[in-house]
């Protein structure tokens, strides 16, 4: 058995080496060039190039302002990496890539280039796949999370094809579910409040797992606050900054979660996300005793992805409190889960080409300017009628897993 799964394995460990050098988004170049200034050029303060002082910077010229949008600890993160994987790297390559964007896929060394940069996301990927199988105790249900992370189309898309970094702050969200499994309830929270400082989705859990994890309110309070720590610290010495404010503090992506809402008068909504969220919280404040926080953690996600515009790598975010709930649940939601993964699908086929098929411009350069499937099958029916008809059949199917993992917890308390 143990072979079969080295196998297993080894199969999924090569399917992310195949495909690291082969797709890319241009997403990816803000954190190579973040990654270069840090190493080459020891920036500390990489958003002070989005300044107006700083116009001859080739960066602007080519990518434009709202260009470092990812918070500081990303780019002290992966620039480490970048430290310790130079010796690989091929010198003056990302300055190339600076000048002569976005015609760079004929460079020599790209796909090197692009390995290397995903090669940091293996071992995040190994750290949740390790966290996953310690949510059981059951040698059957470990077995089953292994298959399902191994093999998680999500993760393949997001880190390996896309090029994004959302292993990285998900691996802390799972490490704190594992802490709050062990009773460690102070470290699961500063382990949410790490992932915020990469991503700031994890935020979204902090007052939740809090709620669940205090036995009273000052306990409940002080989780809070002791998770937000490490996410405050990670920020402060950029609060100064005006670009930091602007790009990524409050940037576009970061109020997507308030397009959703319900006019009150002229000036005033109820934001949809924030009033579901609430309950959640509230929720989770009331039935401490009766629930695991993963359940909350599904539910959060479920909630974000019914009622937010999101960009496709983000649902990665869902996979791991999905594969929780199919495990535990002995697969009774399959069909659900299934219907979730088909939606996401299509409605990224008809994002802009570059998050489908245009992610293998590295094999193939002339897909840079290929038109999206939007574009092309727009003329047959109103393609944002179908994504938020896709969108509207989620938030359905979320609502009923949501209902059906409740009464399950139920039953089982």
């Amino acid at each position: 058995m143990k072979r079969l799964f080295f196998k297993i394995g080894l199969i999924g460990l090569l399917l992310r080496l195949v495909l690291m050098p082969i797709s890319a988004h241009p997403d990816i170049w803000s954190l190579d060039i973040g990654r270069f200034f840090f190493v080459k050029e020891g920036v500390f303060d990489i958003y002070r190039f989005l300044s107006p002082d700083y116009p001859d910077r080739i960066s602007l010229a080519n990518y434009g302002y709202n260009f470092y949008t990812y918070p500081p600890l990303t780019y002290f993160t992966l620039g480490l990496a970048g430290k310790l994987l130079s010796p690989f790297y091929q010198a003056d390559l990302t300055q190339s890539i600076l000048a002569n964007y976005p015609r760079i896929f004929h460079l020599p060394g790209i796909k090197k280039h692009l390995f290397l940069l995903k090669l940091p996301y293996l071992f995040f990927d190994l750290g949740i796949l390790w966290c996953l199988t310690q949510l059981f105790d059951s040698g059957k249900q470990k077995k089953r999370v292994f298959w399902l992370w191994v093999f998680n189309p999500l993760s393949f898309y997001s880190a390996y094809l896309v090029g994004q970094f959302e292993l990285i702050p998900l691996f802390f969200v799972v490490l704190s579910l594992v802490l709050a499994k062990k009773g460690k309830s102070e470290w699961a929270t500063v382990a949410l409040g790490v992932g915020g400082a990469y991503k700031m989705f994890p935020l979204f859990f902090l007052p939740v797992l809090a709620a669940c994890m205090g036995k009273e309110f000052w306990q409940k309070i002080k989780l809070m606050i002791l998770g937000a720590v490490p996410f405050f610290l990670s920020i402060a010495p950029f609060l100064r900054s005006t670009a930091f404010r602007q790009v990524v503090l409050f940037s576009k992506q970061s109020q997507k979660i308030l397009h959703s809402s319900l006019p009150l008068s002229g000036a005033e909504s109820i934001y949809l996300f924030v009033f579901v969220w609430g309950l959640i919280f509230l929720a989770a404040w009331q039935k401490a005793d009766r629930n695991e926080p993963w359940f909350y953690y599904l539910a959060v996600m479920l909630a974000f992805f019914s009622l937010t515009h999101y960009h496709p790598q983000w649902f990665v975010w869902l996979t791991p409190f999905l594969f929780i709930q199919l495990v535990k649940s002995d697969f009774k939601q399959i069909f659900l889960a299934g219907f979730m993964l088909a939606s996401w699908l299509i409605i990224t086929l008809f994002f802009e080409s570059s998050l489908n098929y245009g992610l293998f411009v590295p094999l193939k350069p002339s897909l840079w300017e290929a038109p999206s499937l939007a574009v092309s099958w727009g003329c047959f029916y109103d393609i944002f009628q179908l994504k938020s008809i896709l969108r509207s059949l989620f938030a359905a199917a979320s609502l009923v897993l949501v209902l059906a993992s409740f009464n399950w917890q139920d039953e089982k308390n």
